[in-house]
């Protein structure tokens, strides 16, 4: 097993790289934004609004939603890799393709981060890995592919990229992309629901996805 533990990538090795790399999230947003503002003669205001990022009603009710959302999603988890990853996966290719897939993970879990470090980390996951993910994934996406396809076509192709964002192929073997991306394509379809839901709004969705990554963080 040793030539397969040096294909891990661990991002949480050194905290202080890991929140750095967050900041990179921002493309997510800040480069749709300007490809959209270009091509449809907006500002770049304009096209952030339209991707979601604007003044929304009744934020007191998403913001709850959010957070309620994103506690269920935490305690829903590990059942969901216990369904495609031992159910589905270790069932259909074995063991051994199971184990190969978990050492291909990409690892961002900080290892033995400092208060300052935690504390830098939950705010960074509150105000860019939510919002700037879910901008893109959903505000974005979705909107633009619905112009052209029906509304469950564009949560599909949604959720799809949302999945290989968190398993990247070129990044990790085939063996971790097949064994993970249920996972991460039904968390994509739940939060493109509740974006939904919500009147296209991102902010319950943004809320509920950091909310999901701190409890991860800290418990």
């Amino acid at each position: 097993m040793g030539a397969f533990n040096m294909m891990v990538v661990r991002l949480g090795e050194n905290s202080w790289v890991l929140i750095g790399m967050i900041f990179l999230e921002l493309l997510l947003i800040i480069i749709p934004a300007l490809i959209f503002s270009r091509l449809k003669n907006f500002s770049f205001i304009s096209a952030l609004k339209e991707m979601g990022l604007q003044k929304n009603e009744d934020l007191l009710i998403k913001i709850i939603s959010g957070i309620g959302f994103g506690i269920l999603f935490f305690f829903f988890s590990n059942y969901l890799v216990i369904f495609f990853r031992d159910f589905i996966i270790r069932n259909l290719f074995g063991d051994i393709f199971v184990e190969y897939a978990q050492e291909g993970a990409i690892i961002t879990s900080p290892i033995h981060p400092d208060f300052i470090q935690l504390i830098t980390l939950i705010v960074l996951h509150i105000i860019i890995v939510g919002p700037c993910e879910e901008t893109f994934f959903r505000g974005f996406i979705i909107k633009r592919c619905n112009v052209r396809l029906k509304l469950i076509y564009s949560i599909i192709i949604s959720s799809t990229f949302f999945a290989l964002y968190h398993v990247p192929p070129f990044l990790v073997p085939l063996t971790t992309i097949v064994t993970f991306f249920g996972y991460y394509f039904t968390f994509g379809l739940l939060l493109s629901f509740i974006y939904i839901y919500f009147n296209y709004s991102i902010i319950p969705c943004s809320i509920a996805h950091s909310c999901f990554n701190i409890l991860l963080l800290i418990l």
